[in-house]
């Protein structure tokens, strides 16, 4: 479909699906229950019934699936859907920060799911974009998500448990959410290995440190995703949704509370963190002071002895002890005397 095709209302109820480059699912619930939709038929439903500027008869609920959106999806939901042109702009370029967005007719939710890459062992975002009306979700995201398939899997099963698109929602921002634990926990459990490493890393190699470096950058990019939903389930228990239910709330409620207790977990994790690195640059300098306490006390038992072989060094004709038979072992031994005795100095103040 091409961005630039001015196209027809009536043209517009019927989809090539060969026009779109990306993957693209519809599913419809209607009395007889769920099922998957042709995405034409849907568009026809979504057209009529259920977008914005439909006529809102009858019960059907309709949620199309865009993943991997190029510019012909851009089209597809710009003059197809009539979604707002800076929202699917939103779409299209990505890296938007998670918040809400209300549209005459809809509202606009940018959110994050959240999972550990078992091949790297580091955390992974994927950004959804939600459109949510009345009667119709729409979701766009760059790769599968995980959640997204198991809420319509649990919409199929159990449809009257997802009466209307608020439940939808709260379905779809559970999942995102009860996703962010087990990422905690694997922050938790690199924070706790890094702690363990830091007291191991006696040699100060530095790998100790680049470690939590990057664990610290990963904890403010995952606080910087989770922080603004917080804010995004706000703004959703204080503004008048007209499709959110009132049995509802306490359900966002809860979604609400998880995300505060996840961020203040972050915060908590960030702050051992933030410990450990000042204890491994304490302890860094406490090597360092070591070591040059060390240095310094060899140097100085050096010095002493080459002290007295640069006195006896000294090319002079009348010197006492120059021509001494015993002139060579005396050096010796003032070299030796006077070393043992700043090394036992230096060993009875735990300087060697």
């Amino acid at each position: 479909m091409a961005a630039n095709r001015e196209l027809d209302p009536a043209a517009c109820l019927h989809v090539d699906p060969r026009e779109l480059q990306a993957e693209v699912h519809a599913w419809a619930a209607g009395p007889s229950g769920v099922h998957g939709a042709p995405l034409d038929e849907a568009v026809r439903l979504f057209r009529e019934r259920c977008g914005p500027g439909g006529t809102g008869e009858g019960d059907q609920v309709v949620w199309i699936d865009v993943v991997s959106p190029g510019e012909a999806e851009a089209a597809f939901l710009r003059d197809t859907l009539r979604f707002h042109p800076l929202a699917v702009e939103d779409c299209i370029r990505g890296r938007q920060r998670p918040k809400v967005d209300r549209y005459a007719g809809y509202f606009f939710l940018v959110l994050y799911a959240a999972r550990v890459n078992p091949e790297r062992g580091r955390m992974a975002l994927n950004e959804i974009h939600l459109f949510l009306g009345e009667r119709f979700v729409v979701t766009v995201h760059d790769k599968k998500i995980r959640e997204v398939g198991e809420v319509v899997a649990r919409w199929r099963t159990s449809p009257d448990r997802f009466r209307d698109t608020g439940a939808l929602a709260h379905g779809l921002l559970d999942a995102v959410v009860d996703g962010y634990f087990p990422v905690l926990d694997h922050f938790s459990d690199r924070v706790e290995e890094m702690e363990e490493a830091m007291l191991v890393d006696s040699g100060g190699s530095g790998d100790g440190m680049q470690g939590m470096l990057s664990l610290r950058r990963e904890l403010t990019i995952f606080r910087r995703v989770v922080a603004p939903e917080r804010d995004l389930m706000t703004s959703l228990l204080r503004r008048d949704v007209p499709f959110l239910r009132p049995e509802l709330l306490p359900y966002f409620q809860d979604v609400h509370d998880h995300v505060m207790r996840i961020t203040e977990e972050i915060d908590a994790q960030r702050e051992l963190l933030a410990a450990a690195v000042d204890a491994y640059l304490s302890s860094a300098s406490n090597r360092l002071n070591h070591t040059m306490r060390i240095m310094a006390a060899w140097s100085i038992i050096l010095m002493a002895m080459a002290w007295i072989a640069g006195v006896y060094g000294m090319n002079f004709d009348r010197m006492p002890e120059l021509h001494w038979r015993f002139g060579y072992a005396w050096a010796l031994g003032a070299m030796v005397l006077l070393g043992g005795g700043l090394f036992g100095f230096f060993r009875y103040r735990r300087w060697i």
